[in-house]
């Protein structure tokens, strides 16, 4: 049975339309990660040092998985017991030796709703232009 020609055409036009709507909705993810993690560094505490500096976009094995962390490497320090301990999440949840001082997650929460309605309307905004063509 031959293949309506429309059919055919409709098939190439969501296919491409596919791909354009992942693109954008990537671009826009990066913009994103990268806005929420300069939120975040404005805000870390600055007494210890390193600790705006760890603050970083990280890729996903997948382009649509971005990852904004803090700490790591930059930010690992001998505590008084002898065992190292990620400073960056002594300041985000306390120790019982310190008072929290979160930095991270509440500019997240801050942020998670104005992040997704965005990337909300870019995505909705590219359907609707192409689906006007």
């Amino acid at each position: 049975m031959a293949v309506n020609a429309s059919v055919e055409r409709f098939r190439k036009l969501t296919v491409d339309l596919q791909k354009e709507v992942h693109d954008l909705a990537v671009a826009e993810l990066n913009v994103q990660a990268a806005r929420l993690a300069e939120t975040i560094r404005s805000v870390a505490p600055t007494d210890e040092g390193g600790l705006k500096h760890s603050v970083r976009v990280v890729p996903g094995k997948k382009d649509t998985v971005v990852r904004v962390v803090a700490g790591g490497q930059l930010t690992i320090r001998q505590s008084i017991s002898s065992k190292p301990y990620d400073y960056a999440r002594a300041d985000e949840f306390g120790t019982v030796n310190m008072q929290a001082r979160p930095f991270f997650f509440p500019t997240y929460r801050l942020m998670r709703k104005r992040i997704r309605s965005s990337m909300r309307r870019k995505i909705t905004a590219s359907i609707k232009k192409r689906s006007a063509v």
